[in-house]
């Protein structure tokens, strides 16, 4: 990173390579901000994630850089007589500016008295409750205030106010109460509320030997290992053990920042005394500056973030572990922070040019990955030790929403206080046409995927390729007249429960949480999901078993494999499909099994992991969009790249407005720059059109 001269003013920048032309005349560089300068290693790293993501180099490169960086202030280094500024003092670039003028502040950095620095946002001041040794007033405790102490010595005694009331659900006046009795102490403490000192005991107590997989691990490379979801904090506390204990830094990635809380807790407490710990996500707020130096400077020994720690800085980096690796939580969606490549990716090849070891944890795992066994190798999977009872109910025949057996088992359940939860798809709208007595899905004969319903019209539209037919009056399998689309809302699904039970039933969602304590709640996959339950429901599990989307069978897959793990007795599945090899082999739990047989099927049609995609979008008229697209991108496209559409997507009035093209080739590279050919399409076009375009997107 260096302050060099552009445009009579000074820029800050950073150099990525050199290159020397007889016409270009060089330039003096002011300084070099040393602290903040990127390894080369990182430089190629974010070279080579601008290739294959149609990113220009200077958006990667600058998420390689500390966050809420200021690149618009001077330190004052030889203030002139009159200056209302002192020898060291920082002022803002428009402040400069209006009090001396545009020709003086030209000239005040040419005699460098001003000095343009890259300048870290301040930390911020935090306050911590610490429970205080030997208090013992005697008091009678509330059930609140034994759960809260509890809570804060599990923590290491000491934990940050605000996070310690967040995680555990407590209320400040339960806190305040515990202070007033001399039991807690709070105090403002300067720096990030997410670095933590290590409390896991001396060389002799803490924590268990490094074992020969981690050590495995360590020594380079990248490793799959499958372990039942409940295990993952012990393998990434087994990983940090043996790195560290070697003198080398660890870089967890977390799909969400529940979970790096948490992580980073349980290691606090796993990890011998001496170590710290780091936690890094968008609520650490200014101090994620903060953490980002210490890190560079390796003062963090493990340091647990979601996406966007992918490519933090790390002096003594040894190994990178990703956890729950399938999770598009990884991957950023437009509009979000972070990269949109899965950092699964960018792991791979940061391992590679940093010669780290990675370690990817998942009891289920990506095909991406799983397919991977040239880059990757697998270490023996660990079993789940309890399974579920599976009951798979046959709706073939019946257009009911809940079956009497869904219906019963509930009522059965609950009365023994049982706790239910069913799972319902997310968005709740069709997915499919099936035949309710035979099961049978109208699938598209090119890209064999399932036709969804395109509007209020009886005609049904593949996704992928735009081959369409009118809605079938009689399935072609049986002949039956019982055609209807698949899907069920989560509202839905609560209310016939609710008026078949006789009682409140609960809703738990992204956007509300009602009666979440009820004995049966039903709710999305995250919430169901992240929680533990006597008895798992998915009442309407072709929805996610007969979705449209390329990558819809192996999604399937994981939900139904981790409700069975977040069931503890019994897991019930209504579907009209009960044969259907990816059901089959997630309630057994045989994830080889099931890539057995989703992987022969992809690599005939030609879908990843055995090919990489761009996914391209286009709003505009019909005229514009087709006449960018053929003489734009069509032509421009490197051999070996396919290209598919554009297909209407979605209507406005009585137009399409929105279009999609999709190219897919064997090499992501080519790939890549067909998107980045296909985002200049709305430079100059006429017309007025918009280009939004993904690579590699987890759900096509």
């Amino acid at each position: 990173m260096v302050v060099a001269p552009l445009k009579q003013h000074s820029r800050i920048g950073v150099v990525v390579g050199f290159e020397y032309t007889a016409e270009h005349e060089l330039e003096e560089i002011y300084s070099v901000a040393e602290g903040l300068s990127l390894r080369e290693e990182m430089v190629d790293l974010c070279g080579w994630i601008s290739e294959n993501t149609a990113l220009p180099l200077a958006v990667v490169v600058r998420a390689a850089l500390p966050p809420g960086m200021d690149t618009g202030s001077y330190r004052v280094s030889g203030p002139l007589a009159g200056w209302p500024w002192r020898e060291g003092a920082l002022v803002r670039r428009a402040v400069a500016r209006r009090r001396l003028g545009a020709a003086g502040l030209v000239a005040a950095e040419r005699e460098k008295r001003l000095e343009l620095v890259p300048v870290l946002p301040a930390p911020e001041e935090t306050q911590w409750a610490t429970l205080l040794s030997g208090a013992n007033p005697g008091f009678k405790w509330t059930p609140k205030q034994k759960e809260l102490l509890g809570s804060l010595m599990d923590r290491g005694a000491e934990y940050p106010a605000a996070d310690l009331l967040s995680e555990t659900g407590a209320s400040r006046v339960t806190l305040t109460s515990l202070v007033r009795r001399g039991v807690v102490r709070l105090e403002q403490r300067d720096g990030p509320s997410a670095v933590w000192a290590t409390r896991g005991g001396t060389e002799d107590s803490g924590g268990d030997p490094a074992t020969g997989e981690m050590l495995r691990v360590l020594d380079g490379g990248a490793c799959l290992h499958r372990v039942p979801s409940k295990d993952t904090f012990s393998e990434v506390a087994a990983l940090s053990r043996s790195a560290v204990e070697q003198g080398r830094q660890v870089l967890v990635l977390v799909p969400e920042r529940e979970t790096a809380e948490r992580l980073a807790g349980c290691l606090r407490r796993e990890l011998r005394t001496g170590y710290s710990v780091a936690a890094y996500h968008s609520a650490v707020g200014r101090n994620r500056g903060v953490i980002y130096r210490c890190a560079a400077k390796g003062e963090v020994d493990v340091l647990i973030g979601t996406r966007t720690a992918a490519l933090l800085p790390m002096r003594r980096l040894g190994a990178i572990c990703v956890v729950d690796e399938p999770n598009e939580a990884h991957r950023a969606e437009p509009g979000y922070e972070g990269l949109p490549l899965h950092v699964r990716e960018i792991c791979l090849k940061r391992g590679e040019l940093e010669g780290a070891g990675v370690l990817f944890l998942s009891p289920a795992p990506s095909l991406r990955l799983f397919a991977s066994k040239d880059r990757v190798r697998e270490l023996p999977a660990r079993l789940p030790e309890d399974w579920p009872a599976v009951r798979i109910v046959d709706m073939r025949g019946s257009g009911a929403a809940l079956s009497s057996t869904l219906i019963e088992a509930c009522r059965h359940h609950i009365q023994d206080g049982k706790r239910v939860g069913v799972l319902v798809n997310r968005t709740g709208y069709a997915t499919a046409v099936a035949c309710t007595s035979c099961g049978a899905v109208r699938s598209c004969p090119v890209c064999d995927i399932p036709l969804v319903p395109y509007d209020e019209s009886r005609r049904l539209v593949c996704p992928r390729c735009a081959y369409a037919e009118e809605a079938p009056r009689t399935c072609s399998a049986c002949g039956s007249e019982r055609m209807s689309p698949t899907g069920l809302a989560v509202e839905r699904a609560r209310e016939v429960l609710s008026e078949a039970l006789g009682e409140p039933v609960g809703l738990v969602t992204a956007r509300e949480s009602r009666r979440s304590d009820a004995p049966v709640v039903v709710g999305t996959a995250r919430y169901i999901l992240g929680r533990d339950w006597d008895v798992v429901m998915i009442p309407d599990n072709d929805g996610l078993l007969l979705g449209s989307g390329v990558g819809a069978v192996e999604r399937a897959f994981r939900r139904l494999y981790f409700a069975a793990e977040a069931a503890a007795e019994y897991l019930y599945v209504q579907t009209r499909v009960p044969e259907h090899y990816a059901l089959r082999a997630a309630v057994r739990a045989d994830y080889p099994g099931f890539a057995s047989a989703e992987l022969p099927r992809l690599l005939s049609l030609g879908y990843p992991p055995f090919a990489h995609l761009a996914d391209v979008t286009l709003e505009g008229a019909e005229e514009v969009v087709r006449r960018a697209v053929e003489s734009g991108l069509r032509s421009g496209l490197e051999t070996g790249v396919r290209m598919t559409g554009p297909v209407p997507v979605s209507r406005t009035g009585d137009s399409p407005a929105i279009w999609r093209v999709l190219l897919r080739g064997r090499e992501r590279a080519p790939v890549a720059r067909g998107g980045a050919l296909a985002a200049r399409l709305a430079t100059g076009t006429r017309g007025g059109m918009k280009v939004r375009v993904g690579i590699d997107p987890e759900e096509v």
